[in-house]
């Protein structure tokens, strides 16, 4: 796997931030899970424990007097350290965050006043709304980042049509929570 670091190496970097691992890849391989699917879920929770370390460095900024225009820079630090190196590459890297925003949406269970009914999901009308508007991000991210790549395979701006396509179908159906969540917001507002 060219590019990617192996397992040692993840389990190092996690060691760094606090997070023990140990793997046995011969219990994975019982278990249906390849090496790479190992390797991904390491990666993925080295993502998690430096977006932890991201967050408290920057709560430690702001109470050393970062304000927003210092916390909008060191944002885009992610692109440097992805090494983005044209628009096309910045893209890329919104689009894969926007995505994963909206896996984790519906995978999270998030508790509601409206029992579960077998799945994954919350009776919570705003959870509903942001997952639905998560989805809708991911495919104009998708849409967005396939435009700007001149060196796009062909057929994929079809797909990225369908997807933006879909994603504007989501933004209709946010849109008709509007009135509510502004209600909930007025409510909100009046608790403090």
């Amino acid at each position: 796997m060219a590019g990617v670091l192996s397992l040692d190496e993840l389990i190092g970097l996690l060691d760094r931030f606090g997070m023990k691992v140990a793997v046995d890849l011969d219990d994975a391989a019982a278990d249906g899970v390849s090496p790479e699917l190992v390797t991904a879920r390491l990666a993925h929770a080295l993502v998690g424990v430096v977006e932890a370390h991201a967050s408290r460095a920057e709560d430690a900024a702001r109470t050393a007097g970062a304000g927003v225009d210092d916390i909008a820079e060191i944002t885009l630090m992610a692109f440097a350290g992805a090494n983005c190196q044209r628009e096309s590459d910045e893209w890329a890297l919104i689009e894969w965050r926007a995505v994963r925003l909206a896996m984790a949406l519906s995978g999270l269970d998030f508790g509601g006043p409206i029992p579960r009914q077998g799945q994954v999901g919350s009776g919570d009308v705003l959870v509903r709304t942001i997952r639905t508007v998560a989805g809708a991000l991911s495919g104009m991210a998708t849409a967005k980042r396939t435009a700007s790549d001149p060196l796009r395979p062909a057929g994929e701006a079809t797909d990225a049509g369908r997807a933006l396509s879909k994603a504007m179908d989501a933004l209709e159906r946010a849109a008709a929570d509007a009135a509510l969540h502004r209600n909930l917001g007025d409510l909100m507002r009046m608790t403090d």
